[in-house]
């Protein structure tokens, strides 16, 4: 029973020191970025842990255990300071979704976007093939104003922003980090101008591990010199708070996801989803209802936010 005990105690330290990695701001090693991303699992994990710990009175071992569940805890509940504006009157609800190269169910998206009655969709990893069957169902129609053209078939580069409202496009500076497209546009929501920013960064995968921190960053500078203005940036991030480079991309926003975010991805896997690596952040505009869509064909839960722009 002694090396029972030792061994579940090296094994709750070690999970601890996993737990702990999202407080380590690099990107080497290459294994880094996707362990910090798997709180959920540490959390499982330690959870069996504090079980075999009370039956053999490993009390070293529990209390190891619950230190990783709180640390985990910390890097997956969404902390940030809610919009503490009064609702306004003008209503805009938001929706993104990774379309897995164009794959997603066409059919299915269109009813979210009814069911949801969404006025701006930004929708990752499209091509025009597939915003040409959106726009030609029912409810699709309403977005009569979209970002410029995408890319052609079978590609992760391509977003598109689609807005039922009154929408022009806006330049955004292009930095050091290569990133998929990432368009903004000026929405006009019943005479309130919101700033809309479509989000892709490179995925922290061994070659792009570079430019996915260094967009991260970039859009955290880019959306700081924009205050002032009510704000969404919505998309695919490919990074949840467990990650130092989205922590500072979210800096002074709101993620709508609420207290406990839904993994979103991956799904049509043969475990279940993880990580909360989409989303909908905002600043100057309040939140009244929030929630996420599983879309067939597509890896990636569809995120969406009802939302209110915040009296001037």
């Amino acid at each position: 029973m002694k090396y029972v005990r030792l061994l579940l105690t090296v094994a709750a330290v070690g999970l601890l020191l996993l737990a702990a990695t999202p407080w380590v701001d690099r990107i080497d090693p290459a294994w880094l970025p996707p362990v910090q991303s798997l709180g959920r699992a540490w959390i499982a994990l330690a959870v069996v842990g504090l079980v075999l710990s009370l039956l053999t009175r490993a009390w070293l071992a529990l209390g190891a255990n619950v230190v990783v569940i709180a640390v985990a805890l910390v890097t997956i509940l969404n902390v940030s300071n809610r919009p503490g504006c009064e609702p306004g009157e003008e209503r805009l609800a938001v929706m993104a979704l990774n379309a897995k190269y164009g794959h997603a169910d066409v059919a299915q998206l269109a009813d979210a976007v009814e069911r949801h009655d969404i006025d701006v969709l930004v929708v990752t990893e499209v091509d025009e093939a597939m915003i040409a069957a959106l726009v030609a169902t029912e409810p699709g129609r309403r977005f009569a104003h979209r970002s410029a053209q995408t890319v052609e078939g079978g590609s992760p580069a391509g977003t598109v922003i689609l807005s039922r409202y009154p929408a022009t496009r806006v330049d955004v500076p292009e930095g050091d980090a290569v990133t998929f497209q990432q368009p903004a546009m000026s929405v006009d929501v019943d005479g309130r101008s919101v700033l809309v920013r479509g989000v892709h960064p490179q995925p922290p995968v061994p070659r792009s591990l570079d430019h996915w921190r260094e967009g991260l960053l970039e859009l955290g500078e880019w959306q700081r010199a924009q205050r002032g203005r009510p704000l969404v940036m919505a998309g695919d991030f490919n990074a949840s708070s467990a990650h130092a480079p989205f922590r500072d991309a979210k800096r002074g926003m709101y993620d709508t996801a609420g207290l406990w975010p839904t993994a979103t991805w991956p799904l049509q896997r043969s475990y279940p989803p993880f990580a909360d690596i989409d989303h909908v952040l905002v600043r100057g505009l309040s939140v009244e209802d929030a929630g996420t869509e599983e879309i067939d064909h597509s890896d990636h839960r569809a995120v969406w936010a009802d939302l209110r722009v915040c009296p001037r």
